[in-house]
């Protein structure tokens, strides 16, 4: 993954937590442990970048307009089938957590209706 794509990810895991309204201590650790596997190769230190990036996932779920952009706007930086693939996986994982509920299922299906076409 690319930088980029590795700030897309974390977003779009910050604001997945928001879905089904309850923040569990299991998507929690897992959304870190991700973040760590994945690696950072950028100027912004990463807990700075953590810190950010749960204000704006709690700024986006505050209504579904900006919810679904805020969605589209990490859902762009997949812009490759092998990338659309992991960021899916890693997001499915994080949401079955604590267990799947509609708002989360629901969730997943905009984020895979949000991926950019690929050829």
């Amino acid at each position: 993954m690319t930088q980029q794509q590795r700030e897309a990810l974390f977003d779009l895991l910050a604001l997945s937590i928001y879905a089904d309204a309850h923040v569990s201590l299991a998507e929690e650790d897992l959304l870190q442990q991700t973040f760590v596997k994945k690696g950072w190769k950028s100027s912004i230190p990463k807990q700075h970048f953590i810190d950010l990036s749960f204000a704006r996932a709690r700024e986006a779920a505050e209504s579904d307009d900006a919810t679904i952009d805020y969605l589209t706007e990490c859902a762009a930086a997949f812009d490759t089938p092998k990338a659309q693939k992991e960021a899916c996986e890693i997001l499915k994982k994080i949401l079955e957590a604590d267990g799947e509920t509609a708002e989360e299922n629901e969730f997943y299906t905009l984020f895979e209706q949000s991926l950019p076409k690929t050829a």
